[in-house]
């Protein structure tokens, strides 16, 4: 019996415009694992070294399904916060996820374990505002962003040079808008081998964030097919899926660059198309001279489910 999985556990799973969420529901799991104390970001560290295999069995084959993220909440460690969590995926962790922090939020209060209104979120990437309407829509501000490259050329594998921005709110992207692909349903095969010959070039060249990490999200935005939005946007993950939803982190990173370059005032929406057409809104106050993105969307929930693992299962940890 691997340390950590026990006969089930209890998930509700979500989607939030498309994409979706695993939210671990059972007590039993935090019971059964020992991370200590610290930060959530020094939990999630641990929980990484010493059960991973507990990540690949809850969002891996045969249980998980294709863009699938995962969410553990922790009792927070900063006193001003009322929960901690943390995200991942088939491959590894993530600092901060938009569309989960929605299902989160959905997920509570879908469970009666949150009021509508707000809460505040100890994530690895920092503490994340959270407003649960009450029904289906939930709002988040983000951690400030930052831009490190303006316009970086990327020559990529099959000739076509690109240029873009490398910024962070939470998570690292690579923003690009001369791609010169159309960014609709029917060339996402084309979308995703110009995304992935971008990430492959970043790697080689060594372009990293502020503490080496890497540039795992790849964002190629162009036009809106809806005139009431303002933009649209093909988001590789570090899975190598698609973001069925526009993005939140990215949308809170573009929030950050349109604001450097003038382009988006204090207050003023702006609303982000996904590939699939699902909508955020997304906007940004300014707290005390910094950027402070705030998103909002909306998330369904799909099922209420336990996962079963057999001991006699030859894939209870997941497939290899």
């Amino acid at each position: 019996m691997r340390e950590g999985l026990p006969a089930r556990l209890r998930v509700v799973d979500s989607h939030t415009i498309g994409e979706p969420t695993r939210v671990v529901i059972d007590d039993t799991l935090a019971g059964r694992l020992d991370l200590g104390d610290g930060s959530v970001a020094v939990r999630r560290d641990r929980f990484r070294e010493q059960y991973d295999h507990v990540r690949r069995a809850l969002v891996g084959d045969p249980r998980g399904v294709d863009a699938m993220v995962g969410v553990i909440t922790l009792p927070p460690a900063d006193p001003d916060c009322t929960l901690g969590a943390f995200y991942f995926n088939r491959v590894g962790y993530l600092d901060m996820c938009g569309h989960a922090t929605i299902g989160l939020a959905v997920t509570l209060g879908h469970l009666g374990r949150i009021r509508p209104g707000r809460f505040d979120l100890e994530t690895p990437a920092g503490v994340i505002g959270v407003t649960w309407d009450g029904g289906h829509d939930v709002t988040f501000e983000c951690v400030p962003p930052r831009r490190t490259h303006r316009n970086l050329p990327v020559a990529c594998g099959d000739g076509v040079r690109v240029t873009g921005d490398v910024a962070t709110s939470g998570l690292w992207f690579f923003l690009c808008r001369d791609h010169g692909l159309p960014v609709v349903p029917e060339a996402i095969p084309r979308l995703r081998e110009r995304t992935w010959a971008i990430r492959r070039e970043l790697e080689a060249r060594g372009v990293t964030g502020d503490r080496g990490e890497a540039i795992d999200h790849i964002v190629l935005l162009g036009q809106p097919q809806d005139a009431r939005n303002h933009g649209r946007a093909f988001v590789l993950c570090p899975d190598g899926a698609f973001d069925r939803s526009p993005c939140g982190t990215a949308t809170s990173a573009l929030v950050g660059t349109l604001h450097e370059d003038g382009l988006l005032t204090a207050g003023e929406r702006w609303r982000q198309e996904s590939i699939l057409g699902g909508v955020y809104e997304a906007s940004y106050r300014l707290a005390e001279g910094r950027c402070q993105p705030v998103v909002r969307g909306s998330c369904w929930i799909t099922a209420e489910s336990a996962l079963h693992f057999d001991p006699a299962d030859p894939y209870r940890a997941g497939l290899p």
